[in-house]
C-alpha cells in the first residue's frame, strides 16, 4: 500500500533498513509516478505537472527469489548539480539521495526519463553519474514514442552512457515485471561489485538523445495523427487571444456543473438523513438520547455528509483536466497574468490544488524555486475556494437564492471561486511589495502531449476522496458535533433559568386572548386591526421564547456575547457558534446550523436545514436572515481561514508560528471588514 513518508522517516525507518532500497528520481512530468503505481500496484497521484509528487511514497514489492525491496518515488528534480532552496521538493529529493548514499544498505536508482525528450532526461543521467551515481535507466512512454512513428535503440544508448536501459510504458501490464527484473539484476550487480559508475561522463546529451533515435519500423495513418494532434491542439488552445478565454470558459463550466449535477443528489441525501432521524428518533421513543442522535449526530456530521457529490464531482473533473495535460497549458496561459501579481506560472498548480483542500497545496509549493515566491504562494493558498467551503457555500445558495433558479446560483457558484482567486491575487500584489519583496524566477516547464486520462486511476482517486470525506464525517466532524451538542443543551453557568416552553406558549396564549378581550370590548374597526396584528407578534415570538433555553446553553452564551461584535455583519448568536466550530473545519459549519435548528424545531417536523433557516424568526417576528446576512456571510467565509489543518500545514513548511498568526490576522481582518461592507452596502441598495 501506498504510504506518504517524511524523507527521514523514509531513509533511517529501522523496520526498513535491513531491504534494498529502490530509489525512482527523475524530472517532473518524466512518469515515475505512473511507473511507481504500476510496479506497487498504489495510487500516487499522477498528473502531467511538475509538483505532483511533493512528499516521499514509498511502498514495499516482491522481487524474483522472494527479495523484498521498498520502493521510494522521490519528488521531481531537474538538477542536482545548481542551489535551490533545501525545503523546495529538488531539495528533498537530494537530500534522501545523500542520507540513502550513506550507509550499507542496498540501493538501486532508478532513473525515470521521458523517451520522448530522451535529451532533456540525459542531462540528469550524466549529473547523476558525475555525482558517483551508477543508475538503472527506464525510459517511459513508449506508446507515445511509437505513436510518433519513433523507436529508440537500447544498445547504441546504452554503450554511448554506459548503464543499463530499458525502453517501457506505464501503461502497460508486462512493463511491471521486465523492470522488477531488471531491478534484481541490478541488485545482483552491486553485490557483486559490478555496478559501478562510468569512469568518465563526457558525452554529450544532445549528440547521444540524436544518435539513438531511429524510425519506427512501420508508420501508418494513424500513428501520424497522433504525432500531429497536440501541435493542432495547442495551436487553438495556447493561443494568445483564445486560449484564455477558453481556459476561463472551461473552469466556469466545471464550477458551474460541480453545483448543477450534484445538487440533486444532496437533495436525495438529504431526504433520506430526514427520514432516517424520523425512524431513530421513534426507535428511541424521544427524550436527551433521540436528540443526541438526530440533532446532534445526523443533524451535525449527517447534514455534512449530503454535501459529498460536490466533493467527488469536482474532484472527478479536475483529475481528467490534469491527467490529460491540459492543465499545464494553464500554467502557461496565466503565467503573464501571475508575473503582475509576484508569482509565476509555476504557482499554478499549488493555487489550483488549493481548490480541493488547502493542506497538500501548502505542501505543493515546495515546486516553487524561489523562496519568498513559495512563501506568497503559502500565505494566499488559503484564499482560494477550497472543497471544504463548498457545503457553506451549497447551503447559504440554496437558502436565499432558491427562488432565483438552478442558473443563477451556478453563476453565483462561479462567482465565489473568482471571488477567491481575485482575492488571492490581490494579497499576492500586495505581499510581494511588502512583507516578500523580491524578483521572481522565470518559469521553465516542458509541456507534455495530450494524454487519454486513465479511468481506474481517476476513479480510485475519487475513491480515496469520498473516504477522506467520509472519514472524516465520521471522526473529526462526528466527534465536534456531539461536543457542540452537549454546548448547545447545558445550560451556562450561573445564567438565569429560562422559561419552559410550555410555560411560554401559555404566556403568550393568555396574552393574546387578552388583546382579543379588549378589542371585543372595544368593538371597534380600529381596535379589531390592531388586535390583529397583536396576535400575530405574539404567535411569532412564542418560537424565540421557546428557543430560550438554547439560547441560554453555554454555547449561545458565547455566541451572545460575540453579538456586539457581529451583530453589524447581520450575524446573530447561531452563526457566532457555527464560526467559532468552523475553525477546526469549515464543514463544521453546516453541521452547527444543522444542530442548533434540529434542537430548536424538534417538536415540529423534520425540514431540509435550508427550510429551517429561512423560516427563522426574531422576537419581534421578522426574519432572522435575510439575503444581506447570507451575501455577508458568503464574503466571510470567501476571506476567512477558517481551518485549523491549513495552520498546521503553514507552521510546518514555514517552521515558525510568526507566518501562521499572520495568515489569521489578515484573513480574519479582511474577511470582516469586506463582511460589513457588503452587509451594510446591499442595505443601502435596497436589497432586503
Amino acid at each position: 500500500m501506498t504510504a506518504a513518508v517524511s524523507e527521514a522517516r523514509a531513509a533511517r525507518s529501522p523496520a526498513a533498513s535491513e531491504r534494498p532500497l529502490v530509489v525512482l528520481v527523475g524530472r517532473p512530468n518524466s512518469g515515475k509516478s505512473s511507473l511507481f503505481n504500476r510496479l506497487t500496484g498504489g495510487s500516487a497521484r499522477v498528473g502531467n505537472f511538475p509538483g505532483i509528487t511533493v512528499d516521499i511514497l514509498t511502498a514495499d514489492v516482491r522481487l524474483a527469489g522472494g527479495v523484498t525491496a521498498t520502493i521510494a518515488d522521490l519528488p521531481g528534480l531537474y538538477s542536482i548539480g545548481s542551489v535551490v532552496d533545501p525545503a523546495t521538493d529538488e531539495g528533498v529529493a537530494r537530500r534522501f539521495l545523500d542520507r540513502t548514499g550513506e550507509g550499507g544498505r542496498p540501493r538501486v536508482v532508478v532513473q525515470v526519463l521521458d523517451a520522448t525528450q530522451l535529451a532533456l532526461g540525459l542531462r540528469l543521467t550524466r549529473e547523476l553519474v558525475q555525482q558517483g551515481i551508477a543508475p538503472l535507466v527506464v525510459a517511459t512512454q513508449r506508446d507515445v514514442l511509437e505513436g510518433e512513428g519513433r523507436g529508440i535503440d537500447l544498445r547504441a544508448l546504452e554503450q554511448a552512457i554506459g548503464l543499463p536501459v530499458l525502453l517501457v510504458s506505464a501503461r502497460d501490464a508486462a512493463a511491471r515485471g521486465a523492470v522488477l527484473d531488471a531491478i534484481a539484476a541490478r541488485l545482483d550487480a552491486i553485490a557483486a561489485g559490478a555496478a559501478a559508475p562510468p569512469a568518465a561522463a563526457s558525452w554529450d546529451p544532445d549528440e547521444v538523445a540524436r544518435g539513438a533515435y531511429v524510425e519506427a519500423p512501420r508508420r501508418d495513418a494513424a500513428a501520424e495523427r497522433r504525432r500531429t494532434f497536440t501541435a493542432r491542439a495547442d495551436a487553438l488552445l495556447l493561443h494568445p487571444a483564445i486560449g484564455p478565454v477558453l481556459f476561463l470558459g472551461l473552469m466556469a463550466l466545471l464550477f458551474a456543473a460541480v453545483f448543477l449535477v450534484a445538487t440533486p443528489a444532496s437533495e436525495a441525501l438529504d431526504v433520506v438523513l430526514g427520514r432516517l432521524g424520523v425512524v431513530v428518533s421513534d426507535a428511541l421513543g424521544g427524550g436527551l438520547a433521540a436528540s443526541f442522535v438526530v440533532d446532534g449526530l445526523l443533524g451535525g456530521a449527517g447534514t455534512v455528509l449530503t454535501f459529498m457529490p460536490q466533493i467527488v464531482i469536482l474532484t472527478v473533473a479536475m483529475e481528467l483536466l490534469e491527467a490529460s495535460g491540459y492543465l499545464a497549458r494553464g500554467a502557461f496561459l496565466v503565467d503573464r497574468l501571475l508575473q503582475l501579481m509576484g508569482l509565476s506560472g509555476r504557482a499554478f498548480l499549488p493555487l489550483l490544488m488549493g481548490h480541493a483542500c488547502a493542506v497538500p497545496a501548502v505542501h505543493a509549493t515546495r515546486i516553487l524555486r524561489d523562496p519568498r515566491e513559495r512563501l506568497t504562494a503559502i500565505l494566499v493558498v488559503p484564499l482560494m475556494a477550497c472543497s471544504a467551503r463548498i457545503p457553506t457555500y451549497a447551503l447559504l445558495l440554496t437558502t436565499f437564492f432558491a427562488d432565483q433558479g438552478p442558473l443563477v446560483q451556478a453563476l453565483l457558484f462561479v462567482a465565489l471561486y473568482v471571488a477567491g482567486i481575485f482575492s488571492g491575487l490581490v494579497a499576492s500584489l500586495v505581499l510581494r511589495r511588502t512583507a516578500t519583496r523580491g524578483r521572481s524566477l522565470p518559469m521553465v516547464l516542458e509541456m507534455p502531449a495530450y494524454r487519454s486520462p486513465e479511468p481506474h486511476l481517476v476513479i480510485r482517486q475519487a475513491a480515496q476522496v469520498a473516504w477522506r470525506f467520509a472519514r472524516e464525517v465520521g471522526t473529526v466532524i462526528l466527534a465536534v458535533s456531539a461536543v457542540l451538542w452537549v454546548l448547545l443543551t447545558v445550560p451556562m453557568p450561573g445564567a438565569a433559568a429560562p422559561e419552559p416552553p410550555a410555560a411560554a406558549a401559555e404566556a403568550h396564549a393568555a396574552k393574546a386572548g387578552a388583546t382579543e378581550a379588549e378589542a371585543a370590548k372595544a368593538g371597534t374597526a380600529e381596535t379589531g386591526a390592531a388586535q390583529t396584528e397583536v396576535t400575530e407578534a405574539a404567535e411569532a415570538q412564542a418560537p424565540a421564547a421557546a428557543a430560550s433555553p438554547l439560547a441560554s446553553s453555554i454555547a449561545g452564551a458565547v455566541g451572545r456575547a460575540l453579538e456586539p461584535v457581529t451583530a453589524p455583519l447581520g450575524f446573530d448568536w447561531r452563526i457566532n457558534v457555527g464560526l467559532i466550530g468552523s475553525f477546526g473545519a469549515r464543514e463544521v459549519m453546516v453541521g452547527t446550523m444543522g444542530i442548533i435548528f434540529g434542537i430548536e424545531d424538534a417538536e415540529d417536523e423534520p425540514a431540509p436545514l435550508a427550510q429551517q433557516i429561512r423560516e427563522a424568526r426574531r422576537p419581534d417576528g421578522e426574519r432572522s436572515y435575510t439575503a444581506r446576512t447570507g451575501l455577508a456571510l458568503l464574503a466571510f467565509f470567501v476571506l476567512a481561514c477558517q481551518c485549523m489543518s491549513t495552520v498546521a500545514a503553514i507552521r510546518r513548511e514555514t517552521k515558525t508560528w510568526r507566518w501562521p498568526a499572520f495568515v489569521i490576522a489578515y484573513t480574519y481582518v479582511a474577511a470582516y471588514v469586506v463582511a460589513l461592507v457588503v452587509y451594510q452596502g446591499s442595505g443601502l441598495l435596497g436589497i432586503p
